[in-house]
């Protein structure tokens, strides 16, 4: 039951992050299946769980966000909204043990994956691969026809002539999305490069995206872990300027991509604030203002079904004004709640911060890319100092004083490693 566990994880992070492949499946009937399938594995599998006050009050905010939802959109989509955080409760409820392992196994798989994916990336570019024609049916007006390798995807959307490079986004839709997801997993993991080799792959993932969000996430993130005190905070500081250095200096007098793609879109605009702030049309500003102005904003205009035409793009202003200031606020109580007790404050302040950054640029909060590496990464850093780097598979078991039996599912876990 614990290697099904495992597995349905893995598949539902990266059917929530818009894989190819998601959209030949039953999007709509996807986060039932998932939480049923994760709930057969605790009912039939003896997995050691704690469920505290703090788990149920999740469970209750889980509920009154879903009630939300379906009163300012629909039922139904309130019971997709209930059934979208129900694994996010199951993770939280396991003992960190389990979540340890769970995180390494995701994390590698994840890591394979994409190693897998930037081989047949850089291959395609000597030898032609084959590939064909994808167009998601579902929001087809967003996106432009794919060459889908399999294995990645390829579309002029995402081509540079500028910069003269192709961004590499792996088997997802966005490199956008795929950076974020590396981001993700590399600040659960503490950035243990040491202990989990493979995830060297995630930072050239991230560094062929050539996503500004993502560039800005990894630095921010590896940050957070980094400094611990005034010498770190000077050696962070000394890194991200040198690299700022080469970057618009030193390699090819700033002629290159990650110049002409990343850099100058942080170069400060009148309008935009910076100009790589393309998240959202003018329109869209536009009519987020006077929303806000006229108090709409408050419970969103999800309800006024002609008002949606007017809003396109991502980010915080898309989700308010879908979702309104209610919504933001509820969801932001329940990230909260989702810090566990005990959990490393410093850790748990700067996950929670990370993903709030994110979510001024990518709001999609309900997404099990965020919540899986959220609420595994808070959960494994229980009772830890922040510098603790989990030891290896042998340590499996004796954290939490865990009795492990012959036929018990935590044997299999140990082996699992």
């Amino acid at each position: 039951m614990w290697r099904l566990f495992k597995f349905v994880n893995l598949l539902y992070l990266l059917v929530s992050s818009f894989i190819w492949f998601s959209f030949l499946l039953p999007r709509n009937y996807i986060p039932m299946i998932v939480s049923g399938l994760m709930l057969l594995c605790f009912a039939f599998g003896n997995f050691r769980t704690r469920v505290t006050p703090r788990a149920i009050g999740i469970f209750i905010m889980v509920v009154i966000y879903s009630l939300y939802s379906a009163f300012i959109i629909d039922p139904n989509y309130g019971i997709i909204t209930f059934l979208s955080y129900v694994p996010a409760v199951l993770l939280f409820v396991l003992e960190k043990n389990y979540q340890q392992n769970l995180l390494d196994f995701v994390t590698k798989w994840f890591c394979i994956i994409m190693a897998v994916s930037l081989g047949f990336f850089a291959i395609h570019f000597v030898v032609p691969l084959p590939n064909f024609p994808f167009l998601p049916h579902e929001i087809s007006n967003s996106y432009a026809t794919f060459d889908n390798y399999f294995f990645f995807m390829k579309t002029n959307m995402y081509l540079s002539e500028n910069a003269g490079v192709f961004r590499f986004g792996g088997p997802f839709l966005e490199p956008g999305h795929q950076s974020m997801i590396c981001c993700l997993l590399l600040f659960a993991n503490r950035f243990q490069m040491r202990r989990q080799p493979l995830m060297w792959v995630l930072l050239v993932s991230i560094l062929l995206s050539f996503s500004l969000a993502g560039y800005l996430t990894l630095a921010i993130g590896w940050a957070f872990v980094k400094i611990r005190n005034i010498y770190s905070m000077l050696g962070v500081v000394m890194v991200l300027a040198g690299a700022w250095l080469f970057v618009t200096v030193l390699w090819n007098g700033g002629d290159n991509a990650v110049n002409k793609l990343i850099f100058e879109r942080l170069e400060y605009d009148d309008k935009k604030g910076i100009k790589g702030n393309n998240r959202t049309l003018r329109h869209t500003d536009f009519f987020f203002k006077e929303c806000m102005k006229d108090g709409t904003a408050v419970l969103g205009v999800r309800t006024q079904k002609a008002s949606t035409l007017k809003i396109n793009g991502a980010g915080y202003k898309i989700f308010i004004l879908r979702y309104g200031i209610v919504g933001t606020v509820l969801v932001g109580v329940l990230y909260l709640m989702m810090i566990p007790g005990g959990a490393n404050r410093r850790y748990a302040i700067s996950f929670f911060v990370l993903m709030a950054l994110i979510f001024l640029q990518r709001a999609y909060p309900s997404w099990y890319s965020w919540l899986f590496p959220y609420v595994v990464g808070l959960g494994i850093m229980r009772k830890e100092k922040f510098s603790y780097i989990s030891q290896d598979c042998t340590a499996i078991g004796t954290s939490d004083q865990v009795t492990v039996t012959e036929n018990s599912d935590e044997s299999n876990l140990r082996n699992d490693c």
